[in-house]
């Protein structure tokens, strides 16, 4: 098949899902705006000027000469606003819509800006997709009237082969990874105060902090306030490569996240056999299952995050098996491969359709 893939050429998840299928032998091109100019490994790719609002609707004649030109079979629209916009407006091809979580955020808290164009790209699609079924239960309620097309597909990771041993069975000490941008969404500054405060009962513990972002200064200068810095380590971003060796050398994830749709990070941890502390909210709950592959807490409860930290930190033996059990969910759920074989089947229903 010839799939044109509407999509932020940087993303992972972009990456993922073009590699993919590219491995399956389908020709692809990616077109993006120039927000980041990277795009994966020997994917066909075209920059888009812009990245605005504005942007991507002087864009629209563009898009649609270009894929004209290249003649797709489909055209698939990795989010349903400035995407789903480019994706609506052609005529080259059936589109598919793939929702991330922040573009239905943006459609319902912007009702007279935002909210139209998304509704236009969920109408326009073939079928539309979400990462997890909170997210496809948000996107009905904001467009009751796609219901028949709508799928469950996640994003699904790459199932890791498990260490043989970790770096703690050497020196004693539980390696605690946070893997997300420093927003305030994520609450990197909460998880420096609850690791400092566990730190003083369990100080067998150490804590790396990857991701990268506007408050890695300020989250650098709290560590030195707290007297951390040979406990924690406040890295910047990191390819998924060495984010992925990281987790996988680590003993467990912490991820108190205010919002997540979907939780991407939590299944990669799951994956490597660690278990995740994070907040029950939006699709974490369809990842992590309190007491069998991690601890659920309240969101901004940073008691409650100190105290998980401890409970694990202080129990190898529970640590190894919420592991494995977060290793066999993984498995049994969010193999890539698996959501690429429904990625594929989606694709060729819209060709015999």
């Amino acid at each position: 098949m010839r799939l044109a893939l509407l999509a932020q050429a940087g993303s992972v998840h972009t990456g993922r899902w073009s590699t993919g299928l590219a491995a399956r032998g389908h020709q692809l091109r990616i077109f993006s705006n120039s927000e980041l100019l990277t795009h994966p490994d020997g994917i066909d790719t075209v920059f888009l000027p812009g990245r605005s609002a504005a942007a991507y609707v002087r864009n629209i004649p563009r898009i649609k000469r270009l894929l004209k030109d290249f003649r797709p079979d489909i055209v698939h629209a990795h989010y349903a606003t400035g995407y789903g916009l480019w994706g609506a407006m052609q005529k080259s091809a059936p589109l598919i819509v793939s929702v991330w979580g922040t573009d239905i955020d943006d459609a319902l808290q912007k009702k007279f800006t935002v909210a139209p164009i998304t509704r236009r790209a969920l109408r326009a699609a073939r079928f539309v997709t979400a990462t997890s079924r909170y997210l496809l239960d948000k996107t009905l309620a904001f467009e009751p009237s796609i219901y028949a097309k709508c799928e469950y597909i996640p994003f699904g990771v790459s199932i890791s082969e498990l260490p043989t041993h970790k770096p703690s069975d050497d020196d004693g000490i539980i390696r605690i990874i946070f893997a997300k941008v420093y927003l305030n969404n994520y609450a990197p500054d909460m998880v420096i105060r609850a690791f400092a405060e566990a730190w003083r009962s369990t100080p067998s513990m150490s804590l790396t902090m990857v991701g990268g972002g506007p408050a890695q200064g300020a989250l650098r200068k709290l560590v030195g306030e707290l007297k951390m810095e040979n406990h924690i380590t406040v890295g910047g971003f990191v390819s998924l490569e060495e984010a992925n060796r990281l987790i996988r050398e680590a003993d467990f994830m912490v991820m108190p996240s205010y919002r997540e749709s979907f939780g991407v990070a939590a299944v990669e941890a799951a994956s490597c056999g660690l278990p995740v502390i994070a907040t029950n909210v939006g699709g974490i709950p369809e990842i992590v299952e309190d007491g069998v592959n991690g601890i659920l807490i309240v969101p901004g409860d940073k008691d409650a995050l100190v105290n998980a930290m401890v409970r694990l930190a202080s129990d190898v033996g529970l640590i190894r098996r919420m592991g494995m059990a977060g290793r066999e969910m993984a498995v049994k759920r969010f193999d890539f491969n698996a959501c690429l074989d429904k990625m594929e089947k989606l694709y060729r229903r819209m060709m015999e359709s």
